[in-house]
């Protein structure tokens, strides 16, 4: 039943093909498979570097544009390891004293 015959050739009805296929989903990893095939998602793993780009002023306590440059860097490299990162590159767009600063305003 539910065979038709054609010219001698057997043909199946989509609902017959679709009935034939095993469909299972693990409860486990969610997965589903179509007779023992993947399809749809699957889990994917791989190794990633992160890049983050942070910007702000920061106002300190120095006695030189050297001394600012490495508090700053040493501020970040805290920052970082705090948060589980490893420290990147710094680039200080520019740093001057802030009463210098303030007067140009």
């Amino acid at each position: 039943m539910g065979h038709h015959e054609a010219e001698g050739v057997s043909v199946m009805t989509t609902f017959e093909k679709l009935k034939r296929e095993l469909i299972e989903t693990n409860s486990i990893t969610g997965q589903t498979t179509v007779d023992g095939k993947i399809v749809g998602r699957q889990l994917w793993i791989g190794t990633v570097v992160k890049n983050f780009i942070k910007e702000e002023t920061v106002v300190i306590r120095a006695s030189s544009e050297e001394e600012f440059q490495e508090r700053v860097d040493e501020m970040m490299c805290n920052e970082a390891r705090q948060k589980g990162y490893e420290p990147g590159m710094l680039d200080i767009a520019f740093s001057m004293p802030k009463e210098q600063f303030d007067a140009k305003r």
